[in-house]
């Protein structure tokens, strides 16, 4: 890149490398710029960091540190709870509290859902009814529509001068 200059043009769709060309400008042009030192107090203070992480005790470090048979006694309980977790729930679906709420909650969905079907079916009914109408009977209705818009906004705007005008 011309740090003083136009810069050069290079139009993508006339010149096929126009991405590889760009890339090397920049690249030049970072590995052109110097290198900032750190300011010393955040030097100091992420080096106090990193030696109160080094001084953590086992259990407060990240589990990849862990010794190994505390990794693979934690594994092998994860693994248990959560096969528990799994069959406990698998059972609870088949307890008669269970099918007993079940029961409930869909007589409780069973209006919205009613209404849900039947508005989906009058939808469904006025799409098909628009995709057989011709294009001419659609944009007429539209400009139809169009026009009585602005008739109501003007006659709107006339009614609304003529009360607020003063006598």
């Amino acid at each position: 890149m011309q740090p003083n200059g136009p810069p050069r043009q290079l139009v993508s769709n006339m010149n096929p490398d126009y991405e590889k060309i760009l890339e090397a400008e920049v690249d030049q042009a970072l590995k052109g710029l110097k290198d900032l030192p750190a300011p010393q107090s955040l030097l100091l203070r992420v080096m106090s960091v990193i030696e109160q992480r080094a001084t953590l005790p086992w259990y407060r470090q990240a589990w990849s540190i862990w010794p190994l048979p505390l990794r693979v006694a934690s594994l092998a309980f994860m693994l248990t709870l959560f096969g528990g977790v799994c069959f406990g729930s698998w059972q609870l679906m088949h307890t008669e509290f269970f099918l007993s709420a079940t029961h409930k909650i869909s007589n409780w969905l069973a209006g919205p859902t009613t209404l849900w079907n039947a508005l989906n079916a009058v939808v469904n009914a006025l799409g098909l009814a628009i995709k057989q109408l011709g294009t001419g009977i659609i944009v007429g209705g539209l400009l139809a529509f169009a026009m009585g818009y602005a008739l109501c906004l003007s006659l709107g705007s006339a009614v609304f001068r003529l009360a607020v005008a003063r006598r």
